[in-house]
């Protein structure tokens, strides 16, 4: 694999959407859906309404930690697929890992910050929500350049 194939500002560009993807896995794939186009409609709209869902449903007890199995290598395959679409294996790769990465790390930050403020999860996880779309819009037509 060469990795100096892609410019190292796109190379932060496609860790930030990794990281991102690591926060709200759906967030980053609706934006590449949207910039992107490569989609046809009833696609680009199920990856909005699953980003929307999984806003919302991330604050509901019942969901199942990120730091599962199944709750990481969803984000690790969210990752490498944004990483693919947006800059080829490599990037897949590289945005794989940094979702992994930022999932795990960002679970134990917000219950460190909760515990700190007492504030409930769900106040933390907006907070989380603002970060991971603010990353994703920061970062998406770079990456995709």
């Amino acid at each position: 694999m060469d990795f100096s194939s892609i410019p190292s500002k796109r190379w932060v560009a496609l860790a930030g959407l990794g990281a991102a993807t690591g926060l709200r896995s759906m967030t980053p794939p609706a934006a590449l859906a949207l910039r992107k186009g490569a989609l046809p409609n009833p696609a680009k709209f199920a990856l909005i309404a699953a980003a929307i869902g999984e806003l919302a449903g991330d604050k509901h007890p019942a969901v199942p930690s990120r730091t599962s199995p199944s709750g990481l290598a969803g984000r690790v395959l969210a990752g490498a697929g944004v990483g693919y679409v947006a800059g080829g294996a490599e990037a897949a790769i590289v945005c794989g890992i940094v979702a992994a990465a930022a999932g795990a790390g960002a679970a134990k930050l917000r219950g460190k910050l909760g515990e700190l403020t007492g504030q409930p999860d769900a106040v933390i996880a907006v907070g989380e929500d603002w970060i991971a779309i603010a990353l994703t819009a920061a970062t998406v037509d770079v990456a995709i350049d």
